[in-house]
């Protein structure tokens, strides 16, 4: 068994934090993702997560390739073509420290990482592209240099959640990317003007957040070149609407922010 590494810091000032529902619902759409068959759901605002739904669309061989709470509640999108092998998830009030280690001990990684305020869903998968992970979840001043560190060790940050305040980001060891960048946004239109300087630069979409009353915002680089689009949307006035108008264009949901 390959080692793993993993490094995890949850301050003590969670506990003094102010709660801060998240109150977005962002949905990232891209050609050329390799995913085929695709389903969505989501719970509605304060209900629990549909495990149903999951055990059926594991039944027909999907996985689960993202998920967030949302404005809708639990959002997960689920479908074939990832060439996983495996899946599992752990949805806790505490973070589940254990679980996390005893699954990556067994060969798997996180694939999808999501947070409501007194929850969490954790997705672990077998068979990805990543090598090894780290993750930190702290506020933000600490995760700056915690990013910057496994940057140059060629990490990269996959997955991303906000849980009252304080910020928990997954770094992965992978080829699949080339270059990385992030930034903040306070509004819709300097998102707007800020991600398109760095779709012009080569950049996609990989992650999209809302937290502390501020978007979080992860562009990366492709490493094998190819050709991506990708379309954001915050709060779509009709979500079955907005993915079928994509979907008919080709599109798959890459991305389920809250």
């Amino acid at each position: 068994m390959k080692n793993r590494f993993f490094t995890l810091f949850i301050s003590l000032v969670l506990m003094s934090m102010p709660v801060m529902a998240q109150n977005k619902t962002i949905i990232i759409m891209q050609d050329n993702t390799g995913l085929s068959s695709q389903s969505w759901f989501y719970s509605g605002s304060g209900n629990s997560l549909q495990t149903e739904e999951i055990k059926k669309y594991w039944n027909e061989d999907k996985y689960i390739t993202a998920a967030a709470y949302t404005s809708n509640g639990w959002f997960v999108s689920m479908a074939k073509g990832t060439k996983w092998t495996s899946q599992y998830y752990n949805t806790n009030s505490q973070w589940p420290d254990s679980w996390v280690h005893e699954k990556m001990n067994e060969g798997c990684m996180i694939t999808s990482l999501a947070a409501s305020d007194n929850r969490w869903l954790v997705v672990v998968s077998g068979g990805t592209d990543y090598k090894k992970q780290e993750i930190c979840g702290a506020p933000w001043s600490s995760l700056k240099e915690f990013i910057k560190k496994w940057w140059d060790e060629d990490y990269y940050i996959t997955s991303i959640a906000c849980q009252n305040g304080m910020w928990t980001v997954v770094m992965s060891l992978t080829t699949i990317y080339s270059g990385q960048s992030y930034f903040w946004a306070t509004d819709t239109s300097s998102l707007k003007t800020k991600i398109k300087e760095k779709w012009d630069a080569g950049y996609l979409i990989t992650a999209l957040e809302y937290g502390g009353g501020e978007f979080f915002c992860i562009m990366s680089k492709r490493a094998d070149g190819k050709s991506t689009q990708d379309h954001w949307q915050v709060n779509p006035s009709d979500v079955s609407k907005h993915i079928k108008e994509y979907w008919d264009k080709y599109y798959k949901i890459a991305y389920i922010g809250g």
